[in-house]
């Protein structure tokens, strides 16, 4: 902190109100903010030893540092990493923030401002040190300067809404946290810090989490007159302890909550990197909630997990799909090839959108022409023009075709004809 040398600056634009030690402050000069506030413990006082220069924001006389205050504008409501809680990377981003049960707690000694979301808060109750708000007194605090700088809104009109629940759930199955229509405001925050490597082949999403992760969760449905939470909590303990154990090297976490569907949710996740043992072990708790744990009131139980994992320093499956499709395709060409030997031909018949028709080499005086249709529907009556008889005569005519070409006169032949390519031309007149 700044001491009786230094200068102590808030930068212009600081939101928020800054609480000054009980002990009192010295320092040697002392730069405000164009809007802000100092608040001060009872019968504490601050001491500024020399007076401002002629010179703007000078520091004369000061023969120390110039210390900035660090924290500018409240923090999120909505950003979990604000808040010290006991939840994990099990836990769903929803319920890191204050559920509807919790007790939010404020330190009045340190400073803090806080920026809620546009919509309705609950919680069970809110402390400012040893003093606990009821919804009175929160709702007049709101409304002081104080109240008004340290718990602010998003909103234009800066309307804070804050109501009190009870700071216990009573239910014997346990309590939803009560989040669910905050997701949208805690996701847009959260989602800029989602890990983009994942180790598994298939990553999953529980409900209440904003990001992919390694893991497996349970959706459970259950018997509300047999379930009670504590004895769930105590049984599913006790009776996996072994296998913890055995896996305790992958430190795994575990969060078991009611969700707002009515259904319980668990979750599996681990803090070090994800193997193909956490997939083991999902499918264990699977097999154990599937069938042990029918007379605690459990009666169904869907799995969601992540499958095999693999070398995100390595072949990343983005990798593998990619290698896997140019192989496929690979393969494909290399069997057009092997059947017809002729790539141009290959291409025609890709970019055709009518059938295909394919015509041998033909001499005058042979049969006729062989027309292969690949559809293998009636060949219907055309007529072209005839190249080979336009090498001999300038004048040439219509022919039609219906299964071979009839015998010409020898006179209008050539002595010799070489073997042509004949292009069909269709028109518009049919014969029958």
């Amino acid at each position: 902190m700044p001491s009786s040398i230094d200068v102590a600056i808030f930068q212009e634009d600081t939101s928020v109100p800054v609480v000054l030690p009980s002990v009192g402050v010295d320092v040697c000069q002392m730069i405000l903010p164009s809007n802000g506030e100092l608040i001060l413990e009872p019968n504490s006082a601050f001491t500024v030893s020399t007076s401002v220069s002629n010179e703007a924001f000078g520091n004369s006389g000061c023969t120390g540092q110039n210390i900035s205050f660090k924290k500018k504008s409240p923090l999120l409501w909505a950003d979990p990493d604000n808040w010290s809680s006991n939840s994990s990377s099990a836990t769903p981003h929803i319920e890191k923030i204050p559920c509807e049960h919790d007790i939010v707690y404020f330190n009045p000694h340190n400073s803090f401002s806080t920026s809620v979301p546009n919509a309705q808060i609950h919680v069970g109750a809110i402390k400012f040190g040893n003093q606990t708000f009821s919804q009175k007194e929160l709702n007049e605090f709101l409304t002081t300067d104080i109240g008004d700088q340290e718990i602010k809104s998003v909103s234009s009109n800066n309307e804070v809404s804050i109501t009190l629940t009870i700071p216990i759930c009573n239910d014997p199955t346990g309590c939803e946290c009560g989040n669910q229509h905050l997701l949208d405001d805690v996701c847009q925050i959260v989602a800029k810090r989602c890990s983009k490597k994942l180790g598994c082949v298939n990553p999953i999403k529980p409900v209440g989490h904003c990001c992919l992760i390694c893991g497996a969760y349970f959706l459970i449905n259950y018997d509300p007159r047999l379930y009670n939470e504590n004895t769930f909590f105590n049984v599913f303990n006790s009776s996996n302890k072994e296998t913890l154990d055995k896996f305790k090297n992958y430190e795994l976490n575990f969060h078991i909550k009611k969700i707002i569907n009515g259904k319980l949710q668990l979750v599996i996740a681990s803090n070090a990197k994800y193997v193909d043992e956490i997939d083991e072990i999902a499918h264990i708790f699977f097999k154990k909630l599937s069938s042990s744990y029918l007379k605690l009131g459990i009666s169904d139980v869907k799995m969601f997990n992540s499958g095999p994992s693999y070398d995100i320093d390595g072949l990343t499956f983005g990798k593998m799909a990619l290698y896997t499709c140019i192989i496929v395709l690979l393969c494909m060409l290399a069997i057009m090839f092997y059947y017809n030997g002729d790539w141009e031909v290959q291409i025609a018949r890709f970019q055709s959108r009518g059938r295909v028709v394919h015509f041998v080499k033909f001499e005058n005086d042979t049969v006729g022409v062989e027309s292969i249709d690949e559809n293998n529907e009636r060949q219907r009556k055309t007529s072209f023009n005839n190249p080979t008889y336009g090498s001999i005569e300038s004048t040439s005519y219509s022919q039609n075709v219906i299964d071979t070409l009839p015998d010409l006169p020898k006179s209008i032949l050539p002595s010799k004809i070489d073997h042509m390519d004949v292009e069909l031309v269709e028109t518009s007149n049919y014969t029958k």
